[in-house]
């Protein structure tokens, strides 16, 4: 779980919705509404402000990493939270598609792996 510096006010801009600007801070952002919020709050607005419009493989990975992670921690940490789990690799499931697409494309520009 990354832990956010308490001094330098972002974990403030994240509570307040300011997009995330690492993988480390989406994650934080997430758990933070999980734990302290109702039950499919904002979660999907959090990953969209995070993709932004240009959206890339590190994006993507980073996105992956952020929502697994998170979703270990709730489990670990949250008990009772299960459906916030289901909810959040739902979120992620629903990008399967959306990445496989840009990995197609990659394919096409730069041809596949040997």
């Amino acid at each position: 779980m990354p832990y956010i510096n308490a001094d330098d006010g972002r974990r403030e801009a994240l509570r307040a919705g300011e997009p995330a600007l690492s993988a480390g801070e989406l994650n934080y952002q997430m758990f933070y509404d999980i734990k302290h919020n109702s039950f499919k709050s904002n979660l999907e607005g959090f990953v969209e402000q995070f993709l932004g419009t240009k959206r890339n493989y590190q994006k993507y990975n980073d996105l992956t990493g952020a929502i697994v992670r998170c979703a270990l921690e709730v489990e670990r940490r949250l008990q009772g939270k299960e459906e916030q789990i289901t909810w959040l690799l739902s979120i992620l499931e629903s990008y399967n598609n959306e990445i496989a697409i840009y990995e197609d494309k990659k394919i096409l520009e730069n041809t596949d792996v040997e």
